[in-house]
C-alpha cells in the first residue's frame, strides 16, 4: 500500500473473507519502522465504498486528516474487526490483514534564481 500526504486515496484490501462479526467496524493501526510511532483511526462499516463487499473492501483515505504530522517513510498496518466505532485498543480484537504501508510526502518544490553577471573589464 502506498499513500501520499496532501492526497484522498482509495485503497482495496480483502477484510470479509477473515470476518467473524456481522458489518463490523474496522480498526486501522500503523507502525513506522523506524521510530516505532503509531496511528490509529477506526473507519465505519458504512465507509466501505466497495461494490463487491464479499470480494473486497474499498476505503477512502483522506491523508491530510490521518497522516498530518506523521514521518514519511515505511509503516506496518494491522487491520482488526470491531464493534466499536471509537475504540483505538487492539487488545482482543480479531485481526482481519497486515501488511507494509509507505507514506510519501509532498514534492519539495526548489527556487532556482537566475542572476545577471556583469564585468568589467579593464584595458
Amino acid at each position: 500500500m502506498r499513500l501520499t500526504k496532501g492526497q484522498t486515496q482509495s485503497i482495496i484490501l480483502t477484510l470479509t473473507e477473515k470476518e467473524l462479526l456481522t458489518n463490523p467496524n474496522y480498526l486501522f493501526v500503523f507502525t513506522n519502522r523506524s521510530a516505532n510511532t503509531e496511528i490509529k483511526f477506526v473507519k465505519l462499516n458504512n465507509t466501505d465504498i466497495s461494490l463487491y463487499k464479499d470480494r473486497y473492501n474499498e476505503f477512502s483515505i483522506v491523508t491530510n486528516t490521518n497522516f498530518a504530522t506523521a514521518l514519511n517513510g515505511q509503516y506496518d498496518y494491522e487491520i482488526y474487526e470491531q464493534a466499536s466505532p471509537t475504540n483505538t485498543n487492539p487488545v482482543g480484537l480479531n485481526m482481519l490483514e497486515s501488511g507494509i504501508m509507505e507514506l510519501i510526502g509532498t514534492a519539495m518544490s526548489f527556487t532556482e534564481y537566475s542572476t545577471t553577471d556583469t564585468y568589467k573589464i579593464r584595458q
